[in-house]
């Protein structure tokens, strides 16, 4: 084979199931050679020449033959061309399929999508950037493992650790252009020029495994560095999981505590940062009055909240935890797609910084460093605003969530893709990652 081939293993392991319809279908055999595309395609044009697969065309689907009913490993050997958009795996897990996404979104991100309805640039998988080099050779090996209504997928890129997850099946889907016909059958994704040089599956026993199984994710404890300031992620109220955070912790020298359980003044106790990301979920009155007395005894606080149908204003009573220090946030401002905002260089950035911004609210109060953009890319509405706390506390109040989902690309336009679709949209603001990590930094400074 080439060397400037790609080479992809994709290892299924479903242990309480039949493996023996599968080999009999494929018999480690390569399938290129007797694959019937008139078949096989769902979408574009795919095209063999001299025992190899072809496709140049975006959105291009191809289902793989197969009935997946039992443990077994499917490899795929294939070169991307040019360009630096996606090539993907459809995978079945269970009753559901999911998307294993290598170079999103033009090189943005590689991930697993969508997990809790999140696109793999965006969840708990997400590792950016994307990069993928043209007519250079990797290694994908992943292996999923599905046990007692509990799915794992782990993986490796040439020989690394990778992408991973585990979580209830009933949490992966797909968006309706991604889809097969057949939910029990593998299939092929892309949106650019590739070639598939083989494509073969087999049966494996699972005690062949070369990945150490995901464990089933702690709902306490999210990483676990033993030094450094603590970050108490809330996952009580209808927050997302914190994953994205894990390299800024690592970055910075801060842990992350992750509960789901009521906030009180014991949970945060050697607590120097509390983060609220999109609560959906009611506060009670005595959470409310300790994460106010947190604060004012010198501890740091963090909200994000978006558009009212996602996360609802009145619902959380969030403003009942900023209203005593002077901030509050407002209604939905009137929806721009993909306006974007900026942040101003001061006290927390230290350069003005482009953020992704389509569909969110405005902060009254404290001191604004963020705003949103309006039609004519002038700064419009706050979106972002600190406020400095006698006694040593601090808050900053978030009124859109892609930054803090570290959404947004260089290669995005404002006002361009189509209103509230994030598969057809490229979203601009380049600088989230940046921000966020300026945005704790200053949260973590100081001693509680």
């Amino acid at each position: 084979m080439s060397t400037r081939a790609l080479t992809l293993l994709v290892v299924f392991c479903y242990s309480n199931l039949s493996t023996s319809l599968l080999t009999a279908q494929t018999g480690n055999r390569n399938l290129i050679p007797a694959l019937d595309l008139k078949t096989a395609t769902v979408s574009g044009t795919w095209t063999k020449t001299e025992g190899e697969l072809n496709t140049t065309e975006k959105n291009a689907r191809l289902m793989l033959p197969g009935i997946l009913s039992g443990s077994y490993a499917l490899t795929v050997e294939f070169t991307r061309n040019s360009k630096q958009d996606s090539i993907g795996v459809i995978l079945p897990v269970g009753m559901r399929q999911c998307l294993f996404n290598l170079s999103a979104f033009k090189g943005e991100a590689h991930g697993i999508g969508l997990i809790d309805g999140k696109l793999a640039r965006d969840n708990l998988t997400t590792v950016k950037p994307g990069t993928l080099k043209n007519n250079h050779p990797y290694r994908l090996l992943i292996e999923v493992d599905l046990k007692n209504n509990v799915a794992s997928i782990s993986s490796q890129l040439d020989g690394r650790p990778f992408l991973k997850w585990s979580g209830n099946p009933k949490s992966l889907s797909m968006f309706p252009a991604w889809k097969l016909p057949k939910t029990d059958q593998a299939g092929l994704y892309t949106n650019c020029d590739v070639t598939f040089h083989s494509i073969t599956i087999n049966r494996l026993d699972p005690k062949m495994r070369m990945i150490k199984p995901v464990a089933s994710p702690s709902k306490n404890k999210l990483s676990a560095p033993s030094k450094g300031p603590v970050l108490y992620y809330d996952l009580t109220h209808g927050e997302k999981p914190a994953g994205i955070l894990e390299k800024l912790g690592q970055n910075q020298n801060f842990s992350i505590q992750s509960s789901t359980k009521p906030i009180t003044a014991d949970s945060l106790q050697n607590i120097r940062l509390l983060y609220l990301r999109g609560p959906a979920k009611s506060f009670t009155p005595a959470e409310k009055k300790t994460i106010i007395d947190f604060v004012r005894n010198g501890g740091a606080l963090m909200l994000m909240m978006d558009e009212e149908r996602r996360m609802p204003l009145k619902k959380t009573g969030v403003n009942d935890l900023l209203t005593p220090f002077g901030m509050e946030l407002t209604d939905d401002t009137d929806y721009l797609h993909n306006c974007g905002a900026i942040a101003k260089a001061g006290k927390i950035n230290k350069a003005d910084r482009e953020l992704p911004f389509s569909g969110g609210r405005a902060v009254k109060g404290g001191t604004p460093f963020g705003f949103q953009l309006d039609q004519e890319g002038n700064p419009a509405q706050t979106f972002a605003a600190y406020q400095q706390i006698d006694g040593g506390g601090k808050i900053v109040v978030l009124a859109e969530g892609m930054a803090s989902a570290f959404m947004g690309t260089k290669e995005g336009i404002r006002l361009s893709g189509v209103p509230r679709n994030p598969a057809k949209t490229t979203y601009w603001g380049k600088d989230s990652e940046i921000f966020m990590s300026e945005v704790i930094a200053w949260l973590m400074a100081g001693k509680k």
